[in-house]
């Protein structure tokens, strides 16, 4: 068992936030709220289980990328007009196939990966986002890419790679999907700031701010006061 003391600190911080609660998979009681007008987001963390992603000096981006999955859940919890679920909370391996299933079944209304990239060039820094080469360049999903790139970059000053289409699975969903590389474990600096508890809390409300900003933007009733 690989010790990874940093990610179960960022878990820990995550429960607190949450109010004691880690993980949320939907939460579809009455007591949260207006139910009918809740939107599902289906959150992913790349790889995981037996693929751990890049390996850089002992950091496997696996985690890195489920720690900051935990930290937006904790964000979106407090949030009565989002119900958010996760392809998968622990360090398993879930095929690619079953991710995209678990948001096309949920109705979901958005499906954002969270990972972190990496490059032979060490100097390379940033964030960008993805969306599938499959997709029109006026449809939904590049709209949620370039709000999501405009509000990580914005709260990390991180450097702005921009949008870019990629031949990815997320052609799968039926919904506006977007994979999101938060920064690069390959740089020595960008991969303390990706290990910081503070700077992975920045990433996790600028990812839900995105979030909300599309949301209102492509739904103007979109509304739960």
């Amino acid at each position: 068992m690989r010790k990874r003391w940093w990610v179960v600190i960022g878990w820990i911080v995550a429960a607190v936030v949450a109010g004691g609660a880690v993980l949320l998979i939907g939460k579809n009681s009455g007591m949260w709220g207006k139910p009918e007008e809740r939107r599902i987001v289906v959150l992913d963390a790349g790889h995981g289980g037996r693929d751990p992603g890049a390996i850089y000096d002992g950091v496997y981006e696996a985690d890195v990328n489920l720690a900051v999955l935990h930290r937006v859940i904790a964000v979106m919890e407090a949030d009565d007009c989002l119900d958010v679920q996760a392809t998968r909370t622990l360090d398993i391996t879930v095929s690619l196939e079953d991710r995209i299933e678990t948001a096309n079944e949920a109705g979901a209304a958005l499906y954002l990966s969270i990972q972190s990239n990496a490059s032979d060039y060490l100097s390379a820094t940033g964030v960008e986002t993805l969306v599938s080469d499959q997709v029109a360049s006026d449809a939904p999903a590049w709209q949620f890419a370039e709000i999501l790139q405009d509000a990580v970059v914005t709260a990390t000053a991180a450097r702005d790679r921009g949008v870019r289409d990629q031949d990815l699975y997320l052609h799968r969903a039926i919904m506006p999907a977007a994979l999101i590389e938060i920064g690069f474990l390959s740089n020595d600096a960008e991969r303390a700031k990706l290990l910081d508890a503070d700077y992975q809390q920045l990433i996790a409300e600028a990812i839900y701010q995105g979030i909300l900003t599309y949301l209102d933007y492509a739904d103007p009733s979109f509304s739960c006061e």
